[in-house]
């Protein structure tokens, strides 16, 4: 696939673990995944947003607010593009291609507390499901 074309989707959500993280406790698999169809068995917890996510600008508004300046627009956003085009790059030769097709591909990106973004994994035919209000206007808008 050469040239490789990626279109990035400017209005991503965030999701939270519907714990936080405990190196104590590595046996509660709250701690660990924010994936809404594990989280929403959570008994006893603090919900974040709608269902635990948040659309980016209230990720980008909540770090301004703790850091004086637009971290997500001027620091983590480009990271993240990096992210997808360094990955999409390393397996460009290896896709199977369709003429007049494309591919839309889910990445789950982790941010740490240096605000350095982490690949965890690409999801190919990511859900579009309407499971919160995030993630249903996020589905009707890419589609």
């Amino acid at each position: 696939l050469n040239p490789l074309t990626i279109w990035f989707w400017n209005k991503p959500y965030v999701r939270f673990p519907a714990a936080d993280y405990n190196a104590e406790n590595l046996k509660d698999r709250f701690v660990h995944l924010t994936n809404n169809s594990v989280a929403k068995y959570a008994k006893n917890v603090e919900v974040i947003g709608d269902g635990n996510m948040w659309y980016i600008e209230e990720l980008s508004d909540y770090l301004k607010s703790q850091y004086g300046r637009d971290v997500w627009n001027e620091e983590i956003k480009e990271k993240v593009k990096n992210i997808i085009i360094y990955s999409l790059q390393s397996v460009q030769d290896l896709l199977d291609t369709r003429k007049g097709s494309t591919e839309m591909l889910g990445y789950d990106i982790m941010i740490d507390e240096n605000m350095t973004p982490w690949l965890i994994e690409v999801n190919s035919s990511p859900t579009m499901e309407f499971s919160t209000g995030v993630t249903t206007h996020l589905a009707t808008n890419v589609m």
